[in-house]
This record gives C-alpha cells, sequence and structure tokens, in this order.
C-alpha cells in the first residue's frame, strides 16, 4: 500500500508538470484549456504507467529504484522541453 500512495503522490505532481507546460500552448492553437488540460494529464500518466509496467514485467515487482527512474525520465524529459533543450 505504500508504494501505491507514492506513485499516487508522484502522478499528481507530474500531472501539474504535465499541464502547466502545454496550458499557453492549448490556447494559441485555439484549442479548449480543459482539453489540452486532459491530453497533457493523460500523456503524463501513460508515460510513467508505460516505464512502470515495463519495470514490472522484467522481475514481477517494483522497487523504489524503478518508481524513481519512471518517475525521473518523464519529469527530466518536461524539464527539458521547458527549457528549450532536446
Amino acid at each position: 500500500m505504500e508504494i501505491a500512495k507514492k506513485i499516487f503522490k508522484r502522478t499528481i505532481a507530474l500531472v501539474i508538470l504535465k499541464v502547466s507546460g502545454v496550458l499557453a500552448a492549448g490556447s494559441i492553437a485555439g484549442v479548449e484549456l480543459w482539453q489540452s488540460a486532459l491530453v497533457a494529464a493523460f500523456v503524463g500518466v501513460m508515460e510513467v504507467a508505460e516505464s512502470l509496467a515495463r519495470a514490472y514485467v522484467v522481475d514481477g515487482s517494483l522497487d523504489d529504484d524503478e518508481i524513481n527512474t519512471a518517475f525521473a525520465s518523464s519529469a527530466e524529459a518536461e524539464v527539458a522541453k521547458s527549457k528549450g533543450v532536446r
């Protein structure tokens, strides 16, 4: 249960990161604000879910290092994108 809480809290933080990055771009492109936020949140959650699923398939369990890696890769990508780094 502790792992589920940790994943949930970090997922909320990641959703905030993803949504804040696309709100302005969505409004410039003429997309409704709630639609761009929803898509960004969905993409963020699915990126982490995919990383966690890959780690789980390898050995049938998730440890702290695997969870940290899944969230770090998504968060680092978002920070790099906001700074214009590729």
